[in-house]
């Protein structure tokens, strides 16, 4: 989740109606189905170890504004997210552990061979009963590949809702809120001895169940749970420069939008840069 790096200057993408609505999905038409019990009962994305998801970006129903574009981060070539484990203690809240492997295409032309960057992410699903918490540096977290460059992300607290808000394993009806205080640092390049910028990110984020939408991939045909997200926040620096400076808000309307199918997860994407991905390969136990 890279929306700590955009903030200053960022622009906006044309949000999209947020309309609560019944959206319930139906079976997928071919495609892996997961089978085995997951963490914490969630059927909307099955965890057990080993399940696999593999998601390739395609093209988005329009693209990014120009202020936008001009601070897009490069699309991801393939997002590879694999369960390595689950930690289930008696009493205490579940821990599943993800590995997200994100390749990026560093040739940008196309009539040349890719030449790929791949690197490896750590996230977690923390769960129980009540909660279902994505660290922001997952996929899952706000469709955007994850991973912090040059920069820490730590002291994460929720002081209001959680990220997926689940009914009997799946997403409700209800629109629901989180909240997310998180304290960041830009780390030095080792030996530099450098002192960079640090201070305090505020998220919130309103999610909205809507209509059941049709989504066709390579992989399988589906009628997905659909779930608009908006996100507001701002970044507070620890020693600003002047010393009446503000906090730098996130713009009104950061909008991102997710697809999902029980027994199968996440099928799509549309993050706030106009980049949309789709599941292109699934292993579910």
């Amino acid at each position: 989740m890279r929306t700590v790096l955009l903030i200053a200057g960022a622009a906006l993408l044309v949000p999209v109606a947020l309309a609560a609505g019944p959206k319930k999905g139906d079976a997928p038409s071919g495609g892996p189905i997961a089978k085995a019990p997951s963490a914490c009962g969630s059927k909307i994305l099955p965890l057990s170890e080993g399940n696999e998801w593999t998601y390739t970006p395609i093209a988005a129903p329009q693209a990014a504004i120009d202020q936008i574009a001009r601070i897009s981060p490069t699309p991801a070539a393939s997002i590879v997210i694999t369960v390595k484990s689950i930690d289930a203690k008696k009493g205490a809240d579940t821990v599943v552990t993800l590995e997200e492997k994100i390749s990026v295409d560093l040739n940008k032309d196309l009539k040349k061979p890719p030449q790929l960057d791949t690197h490896t992410v750590t996230s977690t699903i923390t769960c129980n009963a009540k909660k279902f918490e994505i660290s922001p540096n997952s996929f899952f977290f706000a469709g955007e590949p994850g991973g912090y460059f040059n920069l820490e992300l730590d002291k994460i607290e929720r002081p209001k809702g959680t990220t997926w808000q689940l009914t009997n394993g799946s997403i409700g009806d209800a629109e629901w809120r989180e909240d997310l205080v998180a304290h960041w640092s830009r780390t030095p390049t080792p030996n530099s001895e450098a002192k960079l910028g640090a201070g305090k990110l505020e998220l919130e984020r309103r999610f909205t169940p809507q209509q059941p939408e049709k989504i066709i991939t390579k992989l399988a045909s589906y009628t997905a749970e659909k779930l608009g997200l908006i996100t507001t926040g701002r970044v507070t620096l620890e020693n600003p420069q002047a010393p009446d400076a503000k906090p730098f808000e996130l713009p009104a309307g950061w909008v991102s939008q997710v697809w999902l199918v029980e027994n199968v997860g996440v099928v799509q994407t549309l993050n706030t840069y106009a980049h949309m991905y789709q599941l292109s390969d699934a292993k579910l136990k």
